[in-house]
């Protein structure tokens, strides 16, 4: 790749932060072929380093622990946070390899007969997804047994953890919180299709991914993607079902922008409640910088789904001049926080 190619491939980030440097007296160098890696070297010389959009800012095992979305819940319910109830799972890799070193506790490690019974207990749908990951990577929604082996064929094939949780129902909100403050706050909605009365869903999602490509956001996702079937499943349908004209369908059990998702700036409007629960959730991780997904329905205290140590904004960047302005003034109090460290 040439340093052309490589300058072009640069995360908007680096290069808010490079312009936001330059007005602080710092300097933004990152690693020459990607551009992904680096640091801020502020005037005298102190390197804060970051890769992606993980900073400094954020203490290591802070992060760690918000990446396991497990424990990550389990230390938001102690604080008191509404969270989904889950079951962890432990592929037969990962429990083979703790039966040679605890055998005791390999033992006793949920299996795929704890899905089921959980599942029995809380009654469906429910969301089965990787215990790490980002983005709504393997989020998938069941709406029965057979559902729920398959997205476990999936999921255990790729991942050791994966956790299944209940269903909960709200709107799909994305609060930005640095330093005990909401910096933003974005509602989200999931990749959808409307229907016209006469298409069939199957071509309606061929029509949208190739609208979503088109606008220069990559083809994150397939028509054929079995998450897609399995949302259409469980809400009933299936790729010949033809919708009603105006009818909304989603197609994703995530509203991830990287998806395929779309987003409003609410801001402004941001219950106090949510922001509450936000600012609240950032502080039981030991966060300073986070990505806060919550869902909020009224008269219903805010749940949190997870939180993100690094959240990336590259895509509400793009929503328009509002948003963009609302991202750069993130980054720059991102960066004057690093700075005063």
């Amino acid at each position: 790749m040439s340093k052309a190619e490589a300058t072009a491939r640069r995360p908007v980030f680096v290069e808010i932060l490079e312009r936001l440097a330059a007005r602080r007296g710092a300097r933004i160098e990152t690693e020459p072929l990607y551009g992904y890696a680096g640091a801020v070297i502020d005037a005298i010389g102190r390197r804060h380093f970051f890769k992606g959009t993980h900073f400094d800012i954020n203490r290591a095992g802070a992060a760690a622990l918000a990446r396991d979305k497990d424990y990550a819940a389990r230390f938001l319910a102690g604080a008191g946070l509404a969270t989904p109830r889950g079951v962890l799972l432990h592929g037969a890799r990962r429990t083979v390899q703790l039966s040679l070193k605890n055998p005791s506790v390999a033992a006793r490690l949920p299996d795929r007969a704890a899905a089921h019974a959980f599942a029995r207990e809380v009654g469906y749908p429910l969301f089965a997804k990787p215990n790490e990951g980002s983005e709504g990577d393997g989020v998938t929604r069941v709406g029965d047994a057979a559902a729920l082996d398959l997205a476990l064929d999936t999921l255990l094939a790729l991942h050791d953890r994966v956790l299944v949780q209940q269903a909960a129902s709200g709107e799909d909100l994305r609060v930005v919180v640095l330093d005990g403050r909401v910096k933003a706050a974005f509602a989200r909605r999931p990749l959808s299709v409307t229907g016209d009365g006469a298409s069939p869903l199957s071509a309606l999602i061929t029509a949208r991914l190739a609208e979503f490509a088109s606008e220069g956001k990559g083809a994150r996702i397939a028509a054929d993607d079995p998450r897609i079937l399995s949302e259409l499943a469980a809400s009933g349908l299936t790729p010949g079902s033809v919708p009603a004209r105006g009818a909304t369908i989603a197609l994703l059990a995530n509203a991830n922008l990287s998806t395929g998702g779309s987003a409003s700036d609410i801001t402004d409007t941001l219950s106090p409640a949510a922001a509450d629960a936000a600012i609240r959730a950032t502080a039981a991780l030991g966060l300073r910088f986070a990505g806060v997904d919550l869902l909020v329905d009224p008269g219903a205290p805010p749940v949190v789904l997870e939180v993100n140590a690094a959240p990336g904004l590259a895509y509400f960047h793009r929503m328009g001049a509002q948003a963009a302005a609302r991202v750069e003034a993130i980054y720059a109090d991102l960066l004057d926080s690093l700075l005063a460290s």
